[in-house]
């Protein structure tokens, strides 16, 4: 083969994958979305906000403040959740929203006689 046919002949093979690629659906990229960042206050005997809306697999990370006292902060459902957060302190609690429905939370330390009502939900849709 003469080289200037050796050249076209190496250009063409490298062009048909290229060519049988076009017209071809990319394979789907699933780009993961930010950590959102929800700060919660929890006062006797109530967390602020009480609702939280989150998109199915949504990651959050709850930032909980106990402002008055001390508290506590436990997703219902997940297995060794409660974090007791002492008064002034704010701790950190990750969650992925990986079931849609309501699902509750609710104070886990002993605060007083309005503890059993202290509590709020999760709506992931």
């Amino acid at each position: 083969m003469k080289p200037d046919r050796l050249v076209l002949a190496g250009f063409i093979a490298c062009l048909v994958p290229l060519i049988a690629a076009v017209g071809r659906t990319p394979a789907p990229v699933h780009a993961q979305s930010p950590k959102q960042v929800i700060e919660i206050k929890a006062t006797k005997y109530e967390f602020a906000p009480a609702k939280i809306e989150l998109a199915l697999n949504a990651t959050v990370t709850f930032k909980v403040t106990a402002v008055d006292h001390d508290h506590g902060f436990e997703i219902e459902g997940v297995k060794d959740s409660c974090v007791k957060i002492p008064k002034g302190e704010t701790k950190t609690i990750e969650y992925q929203a990986t079931k849609a429905g309501t699902i509750k939370f609710k104070c886990c330390d002993f605060c007083g006689l309005g503890h059993g009502k202290m509590s709020g939900t999760i709506v992931v849709k």
